[in-house]
């Protein structure tokens, strides 16, 4: 069944120089830096409205890249744009997938998303693991994108608290600043928010207008940060399983995002940065309202009450 996102990208891709392949797009970047793939992959499940999988994929030359392992990936992770990066057989690799709906509401920002993640994915993706080099090769990589470090005019404040409300309507603990809405989602217990008990095992949730990613300009950055009282010794593993598991669904949010190591201690959480050259109304509520629908799901299929995320023989 083809639908109107499906058509809205054939239409927008034919007249490139792109290979077409059996179900997408495969392009081939200059000077040998890698490979991108769009796949449209037809989904048949009873009673969903997903009728396709958008998967894009960029497979990277290793030729001038840093030799990264199975923690350094997972660092890489939590600076990643359109998708997780993953190490193949010593090779670096990132995806990204969003659902296509038969009864989507917002066609035009879904084909945009996916559009852009199928043309900056690589590009940026590859500058992203180049700048861990050094400060200097950081600066070339940003000089090189020039993308956009600012925006000519503020967030609407009315939008922030549309997002504290709507949240708060849901049943989550929210409140927002300026530039930030924030929530927490409870993993186990009872008490909705640390704030009220330290030791209470929530997810905080947050999405931040106008950050600046080093390499990819500014934009929206949403989060998610787990109750560790310390990081666990099998942290990139736990990680990696996480990304393995989202890409195992089908009917879920969008993964652009990854899960990944985060701050000086290496603590497992989620990111998701989406460039954006101006405020979106609506962007941040979408952005964190993913961060509660992935959260819930970790909560339900992984997470162990004054354990935190172990993986059984279904997982």
């Amino acid at each position: 069944m083809t639908v109107e996102v499906e058509e809205r990208i054939h239409a927008a891709l034919k007249s490139h120089p792109l290979e077409r392949t059996e179900d997408g797009y495969r392009m081939v970047h200059a000077q040998g830096s890698g490979v991108s793939s769009l796949r449209l992959l037809p989904v048949r499940i009873e009673g969903s409205t997903v009728v396709a999988t958008a998967e894009i994929t960029a497979q990277y030359n290793p030729v001038g890249l840093p030799a990264f392992h199975a923690p350094g990936v997972q660092r890489l992770n939590s600076m990643a744009v359109h998708g997780a990066y993953d190490l193949r057989n010593g090779q670096l690799h990132q995806t990204a997938q969003v659902a296509v709906r038969a009864d989507e509401p917002r066609v035009h920002f879904v084909v945009q998303t996916i559009l852009n993640a199928f043309g900056a994915q690589l590009p940026i993706g590859r500058s992203t693991a180049l700048m861990i080099v050094s400060p200097e090769v950081q600066e070339q990589q940003r000089a090189h994108h020039a993308m956009p470090r600012d925006w000519t005019r503020a967030v609407d404040q009315a939008d922030f608290d549309a997002a504290t409300a709507a949240l708060r309507e849901r049943g989550l603990a929210a409140a927002n600043d300026a530039n930030r809405v924030w929530a927490e989602l409870a993993l186990s217990g009872d008490c909705p928010s640390r704030a009220i008990d330290p030791q209470a095992e929530t997810a905080l949730l947050q999405a931040h207008a106008g950050v600046v990613h080093p390499i990819a300009g500014t934009g929206y950055l949403a989060t998610i940060s787990l109750p560790y009282a310390a990081p666990p010794a099998d942290a990139a593993l736990i990680t990696a399983r996480l990304n393995a598991l989202e890409f195992e669904q089908v009917d879920f949010v969008p993964r652009l995002g990854a899960w990944g190591l985060h701050s000086a201690g290496d603590t497992p959480g989620y990111s998701c940065f989406i460039p954006s050259a101006e405020p979106q109304d609506g962007l941040a509520l979408t952005m964190i309202w993913w961060c509660a629908l992935r959260a819930a799901w970790l909560r339900d299929r992984v997470w162990t009450a004054k354990q935190g995320i172990v993986f059984t023989e279904h997982t």
